[in-house]
């Protein structure tokens, strides 16, 4: 260990860079979001399930959110622990895959759900890991570059492994086509997961050799009253005000894509299409929101949630005229709101390591998320049950309702540049 704590970020930064672009491929080919739906609907399950997966995947991100966020936080090296989630949302990509195969509708059903649950377990897991891992290791200048070039060349990867899949397996049936797509997204899984493995973590301190027995020792209650403590903290509220509906529009992504599979699903051009979208959404999102960022996280957030709200409300007037039934218009859609939602996620996360203090970062990162999972699964079960008793579009009309609401939301409660937030924390804490 010759490696001073100052020259260690630098050696750092490219392991991470090249690590998180792996990932990138890996979650844009298998997306929870947009895949694993499109495939739902195309094995023919109901769209209450299809929809409900969402719901789902947020129950068990919820889990982890409330009860694992302090062991998480005093772990004093979590390079490993990365790696291994990795490793395993490859393996519940193939459990998925395995049990499709038998064409088994109650047995696929039960697989997706079993499916969902554990990769929004283990996937936030892994994002309060890379949250403290990250803070840690960049500068807030370099981790924003470092996302968007993951976001540039993840998404120039993805489709060009997309459109490799397509040409090769383009002859086969549907449930060929598909599981080589997973496949390719679970072997960048582990390529990623193995790529984390080369960083050298800074240790944090001897304070944390006594974290262990105060972790063993914790109430179960204490998980809940850690959340409820942080409403104490100023900043805490200010941005929470912000964050809740934020969350609405962060479920147009899965809802456009389901509105895409209720007509594309047989199509052998369908699930390459969604992909390709993304992933181009992904590859513009780099460059278009990067600059923004710089000067702005809140013109990035305002930005965001107008175009998902002009690309909802063009998206349901198609629709309900009835001339929304080729597969470019659900991909261009699909493509805005990518985009549009990247930039939000991006933003808001970035905002959030400004303003949020190093001692409350990950407990306040566990108690938004949990406070957001318990509204987004409250939320997306009830559009599931809409777009399964009526149509999808009636969800995506709440969307983008709601969409302008968190567009004037932000302009109001986010602080113009990240020079103005750091300026507020010591008045917040």
């Amino acid at each position: 260990m010759t490696d001073s704590p100052a020259s260690q970020p630098k050696r750092n930064i490219p392991v991470l860079t090249g690590q998180s672009i792996l990932s990138q491929v890996a979650w844009t080919l298998g997306s929870p979001s947009i895949v694993l739906p499109f495939l739902a609907v195309s094995f023919e399950l109901p769209m209450f399930i299809a929809g409900a997966l969402v719901s789902i995947r947020m129950v068990g991100s919820m889990i982890s959110d409330i009860f694992l966020a302090q062991p998480i936080s005093a772990r004093q090296q979590k390079k490993r622990g990365i790696a291994l989630t990795e490793v395993c949302i490859g393996a519940c990509l193939v459990m998925a895959v395995l049990v499709a195969a038998t064409g088994f509708v109650p047995a696929i059903a039960l697989a997706f759900v079993a499916a969902f649950f554990v990769i929004g377990l283990i996937e936030e897991i892994q994002s309060l890991m890379l949250t403290d891992l990250i803070g840690d290791q960049v500068q807030s200048k370099s981790r924003m570059i470092m996302h968007y070039l993951q976001l540039g060349i993840g998404g120039l990867g993805a489709i060009g492994l997309a459109l490799l899949v397509h040409e090769i397996t383009k002859e086969n049936p549907p449930f060929s086509r598909h599981s080589t797509v997973i496949a390719v997204s679970v072997a960048f899984f582990v390529l990623s997961g193995l790529s984390i493995l080369a960083i050298s973590e800074i240790a944090r301190g001897d304070e944390v050799k006594d974290t262990p027995q105060r972790v063993r020792k914790r109430k179960f209650s204490e998980n809940f009253t850690d959340i409820a403590a942080m409403f104490d903290q100023a900043w805490f509220r200010r941005y929470l005000v912000m964050r809740l509906p934020l969350v609405v529009v962060s479920l147009s992504v899965p809802f456009f894509a389901l509105i895409a599979a209720e007509a594309h699903h047989a199509s052998a051009k369908g699930l390459t299409a969604m992909i390709i979208s993304s992933a181009s959404g992904y590859l513009v999102s780099a460059p278009l929101w990067q600059l923004v960022n710089m000067k702005s996280h809140r013109a990035v957030m305002v930005a965001g949630n107008l175009m998902v709200a002009a690309t909802g409300a063009t998206l349901v007037t198609v629709h309900f005229l009835g001339i929304d039934h080729a597969v470019h218009l659900h991909a261009i859609a699909l493509f805005v709101v990518t985009v549009a939602v990247t930039g939000i996620s991006g933003a808001r996360q970035l905002y959030y390591l400004d303003v949020a203090p190093k001692d409350q970062r990950v407990k306040g990162a566990a108690a938004i998320k949990s406070i957001c999972r318990i509204t987004a699964v409250i939320l997306s079960a009830a559009l599931a049950g809409v777009a399964h008793m009526h149509e999808v579009a009636w969800a995506i009309v709440f969307i983008t309702m709601v969409s302008l609401f968190a567009a004037l939301t932000c302009y109001r409660v986010v602080l113009p540049n990240a020079e103005q937030a750091k300026g507020a924390q010591p008045g917040q804490s």
